[in-house]
């Protein structure tokens, strides 16, 4: 029944989507569009999260290493663009990069671990759709066809590991989620939702495209929520899209 829901408001809001919904306490999973590949806006991020966190596991960097900031690292739609360039933590940069979805911090990490290994990591994991092909604001690449790419399905299995600690293992996925979990962007899925609730989660967006992937700790029980949106118009409608499907997901949770 929430399947079709879900598939009928697309269709209502002329909308294209992808989605994975999983009980994470029975299993029952709702999906559309699953493995299809689309551009994965800021959700790329993820994946620079956890190969960070990879070399911290194998003792090669720790969370207090200092990585320089320069003034030609700055771009658009960065916290660090209004801050002087420094020396910034890895867990800086890090939180900058999920917390507030900070480019600048994003490109400066994508240059220190390179896209090289970034791709070698997702295909280690199993996320076979996601691959990185241009930096951030990088609009010149985009235009030549160099996308980021991920599907639903990658990003609930990423989720989904990271849940039961079997991604890099403890406390690696407890710590990932713990920066996960401070999200600062409070709209899309966690407009409509309880102030109270925690939730782990990253959202995306492009022009016409917005995704949110997160897990929702609930007292009844806990789910993963992952949904694309894209050809939404603009972002008004796509946040839009992302709180009233969330608050169904939620609802019916609620109610099983």
């Amino acid at each position: 029944m929430l399947k079709e829901q879900l598939i009928a408001y697309l269709k209502k809001e002329n909308v294209q989507g992808a989605f994975l919904i999983k009980d994470l306490s029975d299993g029952e999973t709702l999906c559309h569009n699953e493995c299809l590949k689309v551009p994965s806006a800021s959700l790329i991020k993820m994946y620079i999260l956890v190969e960070a966190f990879r070399c911290i596991k194998i003792g090669s960097l720790t969370l207090d290493k200092e990585i320089a900031v320069k003034k030609e690292d700055l771009v658009d739609f960065s916290v660090l663009q209004f801050l002087r360039p420094r020396l910034y933590s890895l867990e800086e940069l890090l939180s900058l990069m999920v917390v507030y979805s900070d480019n600048t911090a994003t490109n400066v990490l994508v240059d220190y671990f390179g896209m090289a290994s970034l791709n070698e990591l997702m295909q280690q994991i199993g996320c076979r759709t996601s691959v990185i092909q241009r930096k951030m604001m990088d609009f010149a690449a985009a235009e030549e066809g160099r996308q980021n790419y991920t599907s639903v399905m990658d990003m609930t299995s990423l989720l989904e590991r990271l849940y039961q600690g079997s991604l890099l293992g403890q406390p690696f996925d407890a710590q990932m989620l713990d920066i996960m979990k401070g999200q600062a962007d409070e709209e899309a899925m966690r407009r409509d939702l309880p102030d109270e609730l925690v939730i782990a989660r990253k959202s995306g967006e492009l022009d016409a495209l917005d995704h949110d992937i997160a897990i929702v700790y609930t007292e009844k029980r806990n789910y993963i929520y992952v949904f694309f949106s894209w050809e939404t118009g603009d972002n008004n409608c796509g946040r839009k899209v992302l709180a009233e499907t969330s608050k169904l997901v939620f609802d019916y949770f609620q109610g099983k």
